[in-house]
């Protein structure tokens, strides 16, 4: 690697248990980094094969920690390649203690922080985060960063800069999208619910690379009374996501995805954390959040959304909101504040 490029090392995972949001979010602020300001940027990965693949897809390069017993300050000292100054980005959730994030910062690293609500977010430079109400209640006590938070942050792959104006379909569009596995099967229920409507609506619903329910959803569609649009392993969900007019989502980084393009979303949470989460996007007026998934009946759901089908000038209203709150241009600030600092 060139020594008069600023180095920039991304710590992130991927698997069933997590999704892909960790890494699609960090490829996408990775590539502002290299395209906008000419980073020599790599990615420091522990697991996750769909991860590393479109990774590679995209021309961002890998370095797996070595086999046997290691360190992971030797390791992410080693995935820089430089002794000279530069930046390691934390979009992960592990247990690497906050001691050895410090210690990296000592060593010279610009450490910045995406999302973290571990202790490791108070050993950083530059922490962002959306503005969900966790970050007011933690204690920052022994945090000498800076903090960013709202929604201007929230990065984002660089296609969801441009939501397209949108009218209302003649006929409804439902989109059904659940992360790159759907570990919960949020999908069979959306299906169940959705099947068991009377309003003429088109359902569209997305299925991840890791998607885990194959078998059940093929028999629950060959038995439908609706007719389902599936689509498998999208490349470029911000079209499906243009022609709809209410998503049913798991809350995660589609969830900003879909603020960002104007879709009004009604939220199931995998976790209590995720649904705190979710609240932001209710007090805003854009998305509808019910919780907890297994808190929410197939019937509660269906109601949910028949309501929101009845009523297409509120959906209009939240979609109009909705891109009012999320830009779609977080990874151009963050990368910006980023190399600011790096290179003070």
């Amino acid at each position: 690697m060139s020594e008069d490029r600023l180095h920039v090392v991304f710590r992130c995972d991927a698997a069933p248990e997590i999704g892909m949001g960790h890494v699609v979010r960090s490829a996408a602020l990775a590539e502002e980094l290299r395209d906008r300001h000419g980073c020599d940027v790599r990615f420091a990965i522990r697991y996750g094969p769909l991860g590393i693949e479109y990774l590679r897809r995209r021309g961002l390069p890998v370095h797996s920690p070595p086999e046997g017993p290691h360190d992971d300050l030797s390791w992410l000292e080693s995935a820089a390649g430089t002794m000279s100054p530069w930046v390691l980005i934390l979009d992960v959730r592990d247990d690497t203690p906050v001691e050895a994030i410090r210690m990296l910062r000592e060593r010279g690293a610009l450490i910045v922080s995406l999302d973290d609500p571990s202790d490791r977010r108070l050993a950083a430079d530059l922490a962002f985060y959306p503005p969900v109400p966790q970050v007011k209640r933690w204690s920052w006590d022994g945090f000498t960063g800076r903090l960013y938070w709202g929604w201007e942050w929230v990065v984002l792959r660089r296609e969801f800069a441009r939501s397209p104006e949108r009218s209302p379909n003649r006929i409804p569009v439902v989109l059904v999208t659940a992360g790159g596995s759907d570990p919960a099967g949020v999908t069979l229920k959306a299906v169940t619910a959705l099947d068991r409507l009377e309003a003429e609506f088109t359902s569209c619903v997305v299925l991840g690379a890791g998607f885990l329910h194959d078998q059940a959803l093929t028999e629950m569609l060959a038995r439908a009374r609706h007719r389902f649009e599936v689509y498998r392993n999208v490349s470029e969900i911000h079209h499906l996501m243009a022609r709809a007019d209410l998503a049913i989502a798991s809350f995660g980084v589609t969830a900003y995805e879909l603020a960002a393009m104007g879709v009004p979303a009604i939220h199931l949470c995998l976790t209590a954390d995720h649904a705190e989460s979710a609240s932001i996007f209710a007090d805003a007026g854009i998305a509808i959040n019910l919780g907890e998934h297994q808190r929410v009946s197939v019937e509660e759901l269906g109601d949910v959304v028949s309501r929101c089908l009845g009523d297409l000038a509120t959906l209009a209203q939240m979609s109009h909101r909705a891109r009012a709150c999320v830009d779609g241009c977080g990874a151009v600030r963050v990368a910006r504040e980023a190399v600011r600092r790096a290179r003070s």
